[in-house]
């Protein structure tokens, strides 16, 4: 695949991709309408193209040449309460949009052992907004980052039961932030932005044990990136300053299992969990003119559980349900309002239609993030330093997928 496809790809998905700050860090899983109804649980057992994204050996499954495509629509509320000092005390609504996620999908078996497939999909991302005027807005009152994953891959038969899967993970990354920063005696506006191209590798096995048991693993690596940007400044309308930055940042790992039973012929059930290495990720560091501007995260390691089932309730159609617990890597002492996440609470349900070629998937997902106490430090127009009391509530988040295959 040429540089210039690549781009195109990726310039596509930038124009509809931005993601919501419901992400616990800030990845993202939400990779098929079927995925998000059975909450990621198909590690191990029946695949379709985007199983892809969870484990690349599910590409051995896949016959003759299949597509899909769609679209996840993610419409997130959270609230800032500060409970002192008492001049910023208040309830801050974040602003609530509706962020669109598109994937796409396609696979090739060549023959009986060789399968080859890509999948275009987002692995991170976020998207926080405040008023410009709120009393955090001297951390930051608006954030973006966006990723398209483009992953190539190729599968092999080892067995009639067991499968392995490589390929490379070629990720776009794309990060902006506003804040007030101090200028003199007032405040001015900031604004950090850039974009890189990283490279990672993407590893999956499946087998499977019997006709009711099969066990599926994969491995995600790390993905650097070296950003190259700009800062602007502003104060009221005049730009102070617009010089080029640079900064560096870790993508953490992830290392998956799941396990699929089939308890009777029509009814399969998945539990699975994900471990993602978010103590790679230390820091945000922007390096400009006027010094560096540094986001320190001290991010601890996590885990995400969940568990999914799926009924064929007819020869064409199937019903699915899941849920997910979904651990927040922050320490108590990495808090920021770039980030305001805990854990979270995920329940998922969905449908799908299917004939000889068509399929078609659609779920509905409910997302809760646990409340939670924190301290946040911001600057005062003079740069000296001060502690906001503060309660992150009623985080919650709608989720609707929609994807339509097909199969040659």
């Amino acid at each position: 695949m040429t540089r210039r496809v690549i781009q195109l790809i990726a310039f596509c998905f930038m124009l509809i991709t931005a993601i919501s700050a419901q992400a616990a860090g800030f990845g993202i899983y939400e990779f098929s309408a079927r995925g998000n109804a059975l909450g990621n649980s198909v590690m191990a057992g029946k695949a379709d193209p985007s199983s892809i994204a969870v484990n690349p050996a599910q590409l051995g499954q896949l016959k003759g040449t299949q597509l899909a495509a769609g679209v996840t629509g993610i419409y997130p509320s959270a609230t800032v309460e500060i409970d002192s000092p008492a001049q910023d005390a208040g309830s801050y609504d974040g602003k609530s949009s509706l962020w669109t996620m598109p994937h796409l999908y396609a696979t090739h078996m060549v023959n009986d052992q060789i399968s080859l497939g890509v999948g275009v999909f987002s692995r991170f991302g976020l998207g926080t907004e405040f008023d410009s005027d709120w009393p955090g807005a001297p951390d930051v009152y608006k954030v973006e980052i966006k990723t398209v994953s483009i992953n190539p891959l190729i599968a092999y038969n080892v067995t009639d039961n067991f499968t392995v899967a490589v390929g490379p993970e070629i990720m776009w990354f794309d990060f902006m932030l506003k804040k007030k920063t101090a200028l003199g005696a007032q405040f001015g506006d900031a604004k950090m932005y850039g974009d890189s191209w990283g490279v990672g590798l993407a590893l999956g096995m499946r087998y499977q044990c019997t006709d009711w048991l099969s066990l599926g693993a994969s491995y995600r690596s790390e993905v650097a990136q070296d950003v190259k940007g700009g800062v602007k400044m502003k104060a009221g309308s005049m730009t102070l300053k617009d010089t080029s930055a640079s900064g560096k940042i870790t993508l953490p790992e992830q290392i998956g299992f799941g396990i699929n039973v089939k308890p009777m012929e029509d009814l399969s059930v998945e539990i699975g969990a994900t471990w993602i290495g978010w103590s790679s990720y230390d820091e945000l560091k922007v390096e400009f003119d006027g010094g560096p501007f540094v986001k320190q995260s001290d991010y601890k390691d996590s885990w995400r559980y969940n568990i999914g089932a799926e009924y064929n309730l007819t020869e064409n159609w199937d019903l699915r349900a899941s849920y997910v617990y979904d651990e927040s890597p922050l320490n108590s002492n990495s808090l920021s309002y770039m980030v305001p996440a805990n854990d979270r609470h995920i329940f998922g349900f969905g449908v799908g239609w299917h004939d000889e070629n068509w399929s078609v998937d659609a779920s509905y997902s409910y997302l809760m993030i646990v409340d939670r106490s924190a301290s946040v430090d911001v600057a005062r127009a003079n740069t000296t330093m001060y502690t906001q009391d503060v309660e992150f509530k009623d985080g919650n988040a709608h989720l609707i997928g929609f994807t339509v295959g097909y199969r040659f």
